[in-house]
């Protein structure tokens, strides 16, 4: 049993799994940031980020594009919402961050 399935309510956990495929399946790789260090670094490997998040209430995921470019940062608040529906607490925007969260319409944990 990992942290997100520890203390996450099965709302944030569908969520932050849905963000997590979609950005490696739109080519992205991850980092996560638990607010003190950067666990993990550059993955592609789903579990492995998976495992890293909510170990504490925030995280903050480091998405990068093929050409290693940061795209943007997202942050992951715990406990807003049990359905999942404020995890996303804010994100760097520009025009390639909206259109990956446009696509995948993150606002809906279903």
């Amino acid at each position: 049993m990992n942290s997100l399935t520890q203390y996450a309510t099965p709302g944030e956990q569908r969520l932050a799994k849905k963000l997590v495929q979609a950005a490696l399946n739109d080519g992205y790789t991850v980092s996560v940031s638990d607010g003190g260090e950067w666990t993990v670094r550059k993955s592609r490997d789903f579990q492995e980020i998976i495992d890293a998040l909510a170990t504490t209430g925030i995280d903050n995921l480091r998405l990068r594009n093929q050409e290693g470019k940061v795209v943007s940062t997202i942050a992951l608040i715990y406990g807003n919402d049990s359905d999942g529906s404020e995890l996303i607490a804010d994100f760097t925007t520009n025009d390639e961050i909206e259109r990956f969260m446009a696509k995948h319409r993150f606002w809906s944990a279903t």
